[in-house]
């Protein structure tokens, strides 16, 4: 966006850290939606690893086979 388009439409850069979250309240919402079932953390993962698998996680995740794997320990 050009300088001049920010002042003509009164437009604002404005940044954020960590999406804006405020940990002490956020954390415990996700938990309660989790738990209740209205966020679906579990489909995210690709597949699950044990300590022992960690490398093969990591070949699967460079080959493109894993988008987010988990590991179990």
């Amino acid at each position: 966006m050009s300088l001049f388009d920010l002042t003509l439409y009164e437009k604002q850069v404005r940044g954020c850290l960590f999406g804006s979250s405020n940990p002490r309240l956020d954390i415990r919402r996700m938990l309660e939606l989790y738990q209740a079932g209205r966020l679906k953390l579990d489909e995210l993962i690709t597949r699950e690893y044990t300590l022992d698998e960690v490398n093969q996680g990591y070949a699967d995740m460079h080959s493109g086979l894993n988008l987010r794997g988990l590991i179990r320990f």
